[in-house]
């Protein structure tokens, strides 16, 4: 084990410059070609799918769809190409002579252009077995989902956790485990599949019956180091996070009395934990290919250099350009602080959306829910709209009402006369056993001029009709200006766009799949853990508003704040008004470390 360390320590002591190119280049070609090309690749697979966006409930029925199937297939496969072409240059370097590191990452680039095609075989090959084996698992887990929690409402699920949840999730978990075992002895097979076909001159085929070959009395020490490289790599960010943290604490204490020295010092601060982010990543790919290279010259117990001699034609003479990565490390560092701290600066006006009211204050999509809600300043009482079997539009978030009224049916198969006088209220409390369910006319009175409506429309085979009732109450009523009418489908927004094109529509999605920014949509909700810079930039400039849902912690509010979303779906609108009020007491030193600590985390 020593050996293979100081082994893989050495290549990297050699050929960190080299290295670092090639990780500078790989990753500039992987911005400019590889993402694009997958994006599209990806966006190009919806009239296959017939989905831009997926919806929290449609996603099990997503991924078990022939669409589903085939988008989560070649995303694998184009993922695990990106990773295959990165290691196969990084192989090149290790394994090359130690000389001008420059050209020597050059032409691994080009090493690794042409062996492209075998290089997409072999990632084929093992991404198609990997998921063979995986097969019975997933349909093991699928198994269990259809007997034990198909007929049950997914929010149900979250909030009441019947046990037939426990054991889907025992169920999961052994399937899981399953997965990562064998997979994960088929991984530690044909790691060293790279090597071979890049240095041996084998075809994708040969390369991975080799490496199952070198492997062999090999899989327990490498499966060791390899743990102990990803807990070092997996801790290393956070510790990182957690020393600049402090350093930031201790650095805006002491310059209270330099507040003309804060911006200079906050730039060469932001750059300095970018740099190190870079390193970081960089460290990952470069130790896991030295490794790799190191791991097979130890099993084949040969180098062929002759081989690497017809990918590599290594120069004599160093000189310059062998400083140009570190410099352009620097000067990309540099840059995208200034990106960061000028965001830092901007005080950004975010909205409030009480999710189905104020529904941590009272009973959810109640009129006392939306009280709740105006009073604790929310601009918006998102909503939940469903019709009855007679057509009334009502306040109603689930599929069917067995989780407060204990009834099986759907609202679509009853008639409104029949639940209006039942007790909505009491099983929140029962200081709320008066409440009864709402229909849509008495929550745009409740709420008018006083907050806007976000009317999340949830039409199933019962209701064709729902848009339409909803848009000509709504002009009816006056009530079309501010109002925004929110879906999970694109049909549902079309149509009220169409019978009603003052209206602002907003796509609530779990997820997306590809671009979505050139569809007919005013607003983009996404759930919290899908929401990122980029995402809301790409947003804005397509000139459509991010929504972000939904976000309950306060160091979350006040990140996405940060990140400049137009505005938060929470069920605290009350503690989120209070972040904002004291947001703006703040003085641009203080409100510049909050935003500090916060874009650290």
């Amino acid at each position: 084990m020593r050996t293979l360390i100081a082994s893989t320590l050495n290549i990297l002591r050699l050929h960190r410059r080299a290295l670092l190119t090639f990780y500078l280049f790989f990753s500039g070609l992987a911005l400019a070609v590889i993402t694009p090309t997958l994006s599209w690749a990806l966006a190009s697979l919806r009239p296959v799918t017939g989905e831009g966006a997926i919806s929290t409930g449609g996603i099990i029925e997503f991924l078990i769809s022939p669409g589903g199937i085939l988008w989560v297939v070649v995303s694998l496969n184009l993922a695990a190409l990106t990773f295959v072409l990165q290691q196969a240059g990084i192989t090149l370097i290790a394994a090359a002579p130690h000389r001008q590191p420059y050209r020597t990452a050059l032409r691994a680039l080009w090493g690794t252009t042409r062996s492209l095609l075998p290089l997409i075989k072999l990632t084929l090959l093992q991404v198609f077995t990997h998921l063979m084996i995986a097969l019975p698992f997933l349909a093991i887990t699928g198994l269990a989902w259809s007997w034990l929690l198909n007929l049950y409402d997914p929010y149900l699920l979250r909030v009441e956790k019947p046990p037939e949840l426990w054991w889907f999730i025992a169920c999961a978990t052994l399937s899981g485990l399953g997965i990562l075992l064998c997979n994960g002895f088929l991984y530690l097979r044909w790691i060293l599949a790279v090597p071979c076909l890049m240095l041996q001159s084998r075809s994708p085929t040969e390369a991975l019956k080799e490496s199952t070959r070198l492997t062999r009395g090999q899989k327990g020490q490498a499966s060791g180091l390899l743990l102990c490289g990803l807990i070092a790599l997996m801790l290393l960010p956070v510790l990182v996070a957690f020393a600049f943290d402090q350093i930031a604490t201790g650095m805006f204490a002491a310059l209270q009395a330099h507040k003309d020295m804060l911006a200079t010092v906050v730039l060469v601060f932001i750059a300095a934990y970018i740099f190190i982010g870079i390193a970081v990543t960089f460290l990952g790919a470069s130790v896991y290919g030295a490794f790799i290279v190191s791991l097979h010259q130890r099993a084949s117990g040969v180098v062929s250099a002759k081989r690497i001699a017809e990918r590599l034609t290594i120069p004599e003479h160093a000189g310059f350009k062998a400083w140009a990565a570190e410099l352009f490390v620097v000067v990309l560092a540099l840059s995208q602080a200034w990106l960061v701290f000028g965001a830092l600066e901007q005080r950004e006006d975010v909205t409030i959306t009480a999710h189905r009211g104020s529904s941590l204050a009272a009973p959810e999509n109640t009129l006392s829910s939306i009280e709740q809600a105006i009073e604790g300043g929310a601009d918006y009482v998102e909503i939940d709209v469903q019709l009855t079997a007679d057509g009334v539009p009502v306040l109603w978030h689930d599929a069917d009402m067995s989780r407060i009224f204990g009834l099986k049916e759907r609202v679509s198969d009853v008639r409104y006369e029949d639940i209006r006088d039942l007790d909505a209220g009491s099983w929140f409390s029962i200081d709320f056993s008066e409440d009864r369910i709402a229909t849509l006319a008495q929550a745009l009175e409740t709420a008018n001029g006083r907050a806007k409506l976000f009317i999340e429309l949830k039409p199933d085979r019962n209701t064709p009709h729902l848009t339409q009732t909803v848009v000509e109450l709504l002009q009816h009523m006056e009530a079309v200006d501010g109002t925004i009418v929110a879906a999970s489908d694109w049909l549902t927004l079309q149509e009220a766009k169409r019978r009603e094109p003052r209206l602002k529509t907003a796509l609530i999605a779990q997820f997306v799949m590809g671009p979505l920014w050139t569809d007919n949509y005013d607003i983009l909700a996404l759930r919290a853990n899908r929401v990122t810079p980029a995402t809301i930039a790409r947003a804005h400039r397509a000139e459509n508003e991010l929504h972000v849902w939904t976000v309950n912690h306060p160091d979350e509010m006040s990140r996405f704040i940060d990140m400049g979303v137009d505005n938060i779906i929470t069920d605290r609108p009350e503690m989120l008004a209070d972040i904002l009020q004291e947001r703006k007491n703040l003085s641009d030193t203080e409100l510049l470390a909050t935003k500090l600590h916060n874009w650290l985390r």
